[in-house]
């Protein structure tokens, strides 16, 4: 599934531009890998501080209040045709 949702990624397409530009994908990709890596580091380590201060339940809520704001934006764009 994730693989799946990630084809046309904004970040795969900047990846591939690069490749392109500059001729040599190997390091491109290395590094892109290297990325991905770190910003999946940053968000367990940071997963796992908030959890100490904030308990999952909270943590929840809001996510669903911020993914309901944001629905309710796309609709209201959606109707308005902007």
């Amino acid at each position: 599934m994730i693989l799946g949702a990630g084809f046309g990624d904004l970040t795969q397409i900047v990846t591939a531009n690069l490749a392109a530009s500059y001729h040599d994908p190997l390091p491109v990709a290395a590094g892109s890998v290297l990325c991905l890596r770190a910003v999946a580091g940053l968000a367990i380590v940071g997963g796992r501080a908030l959890l100490r201060c904030i308990p999952l339940t909270v943590i929840t809520r809001i996510a669903a209040a911020i993914m309901t704001a944001l629905a309710l934006l796309s609709l209201i764009k959606v109707i308005r045709g902007k």
